[in-house]
């Protein structure tokens, strides 16, 4: 992947941003986990480079607590998985998943293969969760109270496996399908697992190469993003989970897209290293915002005509304000940030510092 081709201007940015800033009280009866008083909403940001988990308070981003997930090079998170006040956090490299007791902001335990990069994770129930292995293609099984920090139940799935989903019942691994040198070998592959069992009960070919990330939208099929070779347009490609089908693929999404959520509304957000967020409605199969028109913080704020700044992942809180992660650019000197857009307007309202290398982002509610 080449590097951002951006330009100046990070202390304007600040500058504009200052008075902007929410500073909500936080409720002096509750835990940090709880919010403050008018925003229960809690943001948590993997930071790979900084081999950490950043969590803030939506009312009060300035109010944040940070775990750290390790020193090793060999620990590179992307992304995490959570349950009730549980978070598993795949650290790639490091061929380890770190279990995270979050309101008591600690790292529980960890759990190991004896090899391999794991990447995608998802929670199955409360006790079980899934871990794919993108370096040895298979997908692994384990529960969060059991004796042994091994991970030995797997079962094999398509090459190059960067997601997991599930619906309840199955789960569902994408996979890139690429060579050791990742290369692609063909379409992107679904593998379709009984959990239950861990063996395999479908497969589906996508509509493009290296397909990376993928999300279920309100009507049930599956989103899956096919990121292509950072240079091509990428697609997103609609599944039948029941009829394990393609229902079709779209063109459109610039290059280089690697992640999607997808609210309430049917919107998905689907964001690109080298454009931004693309905002695309999943019931009319229309761009909101297209990549030409992408949402994102431009290099030159007072100049809406710059170049954006590019984005890692997005996802919308419970008011429908976009919160974007940028992973930063030491090449044109812009710091990592998550960015924070209005709702359909995306105008940009807030820039926090959130830590260093952030790449994926969740928004969650905990209660008191």
């Amino acid at each position: 992947m080449q590097p951002y081709v951006l330009r100046a201007s990070t202390a304007a940015l600040v500058a504009a941003l200052a008075a902007c800033s929410s500073t909500d009280p936080v409720d002096p009866s509750g835990s940090f986990l709880a919010g403050t008083a008018n925003d229960p909403q809690i943001g948590l940001v993997v930071n790979s480079l900084g081999r950490a988990l950043t969590m803030f308070q939506l009312g009060n981003p300035a109010e944040q607590r940070q775990i750290p997930l390790g020193t090793s090079n060999t620990v590179t998170p992307v992304g995490l998985s959570r349950r009730g006040l549980n978070a598993v956090i795949p650290l790639g490299e490091a061929a380890s998943v770190a279990l995270i007791d979050l309101p008591g902001e600690r790292i529980v335990r960890f759990f190991t293969v004896a090899s391999g990069n794991l990447s995608g994770s998802v929670f199955l129930d409360d006790r079980t969760v899934l871990v794919a292995n993108l370096v040895d293609d298979y997908l692994g099984k384990f529960t969060i109270d059991q004796a042994s920090d091994a991970i030995t139940e797997t079962v094999a799935v398509a090459p190059a496996p960067a997601t997991v989903l599930t619906d309840g019942s199955l789960a569902y691994v994408i996979s890139g399908n690429l060579d050791e040198n990742f290369a692609p070998l063909g379409n992107g592959i679904v593998t379709v697992i009984d959990p239950s069992s861990m063996t395999v009960v479908g497969t589906v070919t996508t509509g493009g190469t290296n397909s990376q990330a993928a999300a279920f939208g309100p009507d049930g099929m599956l989103y899956v993003v096919n990121t292509g070779d950072f240079v091509g347009d990428g697609s997103v490609t609609i599944i039948d989970p029941v009829t394990r089908q393609v229902v079709t693929t779209v063109g459109g999404f610039g290059p280089g897209p690697g992640s999607i959520s997808i609210d309430g509304n049917g919107l998905a957000y689907v964001s690109a290293f080298f454009t931004g967020t693309m905002v695309w409605n999943t019931a009319t199969r229309q761009f909101v915002r297209d990549q030409a028109n992408a949402v994102c913080a431009r290099v030159d704020i007072s100049d809406p005509g710059s170049a954006c700044r590019g984005a890692f992942a997005a996802t919308t809180d419970r008011n429908g304000a976009v919160y974007q992660v940028f992973f930063g650019d030491t090449f044109q000197n812009l710091p990592p940030a998550v960015f924070v857009f209005e709702p359909v307007t995306f105008d940009l309202r807030d820039s926090l510092d959130v830590g260093i290398g952030p790449s994926s982002l969740d928004i969650a509610v905990f209660g008191n």
